[in-house]
């Protein structure tokens, strides 16, 4: 009787060594690798995350590069504005009569000049015309006036436009 409790005690001994060995999912504990069910969890998971992140950045990238454009293409115009008041200063000084001579330089409205751009960006000309105010009352005005003594520029660069009043 003794011998069979020795003996059923060492076949409990040798399961349980077994089932410690084998571990839950059937590797050996001491392989140190992963199971193909695990790598291919692993992977499921990797590929949703990859494609969440893909979508809620590929929307956002593409939406950061407006606002640098925009600000690139405003200081292009702001360079052309700045070009064309250094030569009616100059005008300003030499000529005698500076407002004709620089609207003749601006151009015609609705013409596509490069004259003031440093890179040769083309730009549009709005409004190249002499205008004047009236002012009745606490309402202003602009009227065309081909004899004012006010010069009205717009020009406009890749859907920016900028206004300058030049005067005598």
């Amino acid at each position: 009787m003794s011998m069979q409790a020795v003996s059923f005690s060492h076949e409990n001994d040798d399961y349980r060594a077994l089932m410690v060995s084998t571990g839950f999912w059937g590797k050996c504990s001491g392989s140190g690798g992963f199971t193909l069910i695990e790598v291919i969890i692993s992977l499921v998971v990797a590929a949703l995350l990859g494609t969440l992140l893909v979508n809620f950045m590929s929307g956002t990238v593409a939406k950061t590069v407006q606002p640098v454009l925009q600000a690139q293409q405003g200081s292009y115009l702001y360079s052309i504005m700045e070009n064309m008041t250094a030569d009616y200063n100059n005008l300003f000084l030499a000529d005698e009569d500076p407002l004709d001579e620089f609207q003749d330089r601006v151009g015609d409205e609705g013409s596509t000049q490069t004259r003031y751009s440093e890179d040769g960006h083309e730009y549009a000309v709005i409004h190249n015309r002499r205008i004047s105010f009236d002012g009745g009352g606490t309402t202003v005005t602009e009227q065309v006036d081909s004899s004012g003594k006010i010069l009205k520029v717009t020009i406009n660069y890749r859907g920016l436009s900028l206004t300058s009043l030049f005067s005598e």
